[in-house]
């Protein structure tokens, strides 16, 4: 696997987890706009060459007075995958030199969702990010998420 630049057209040619193309629908699907992320942003495929297609990809994007927001949208990885995505998130906060660094979990709406919100906030916990508190409402199709930050 190989982390690589992202590009704007990296979104689209992944085949997304079940959550993370749910959320990306309910956020009116961001990511494939003709907007440009802001902040920095790294994809992740599976070999090295340029029309390998990405696994996932994320970035931080500014918030002001040294915040950072995390997003992440990605395929399922294997172990191998998830620890290249914590090596990204890691290169990242060295790179802008956060103070602090945000991510939202978003919560989930039945039993069966439980599994893969349970592994997105142990995986925030692997990023050295503490859950801070519950949003109420705060996403775009009202629905709840966990706010995990960390200061470094």
């Amino acid at each position: 696997m190989r982390l690589r630049v992202y590009s704007p057209s990296d979104p689209s040619r992944i085949v997304a987890r079940a959550d993370f193309a749910a959320e990306h629908e309910a956020a009116g699907r961001p990511l494939f706009g003709p907007e440009p992320v802001a902040g920095v942003a790294w994809t992740l495929t599976e070999t090295p060459a340029i029309w390998s297609l990405p696994l996932a990809c994320g970035g931080l994007e500014p918030q002001g007075h040294g915040r950072w927001a995390g997003w992440l949208y990605s395929a399922d990885l294997s172990p191998r995958g998830w620890a290249m995505v914590r090596r990204a998130f890691r290169a990242m906060i060295a790179e802008t030199g956060a103070r602090r660094v945000e991510l939202n979990v978003r919560t989930p709406a039945g039993t069966a969702d439980w599994p893969l919100a349970l592994a997105a906030c142990a995986f925030a916990v692997k990023l050295g990010l503490s859950r801070e508190g519950l949003m109420r409402g705060w996403g775009p199709d009202g629905r709840d998420y966990w706010l995990y930050a960390g200061i470094f």
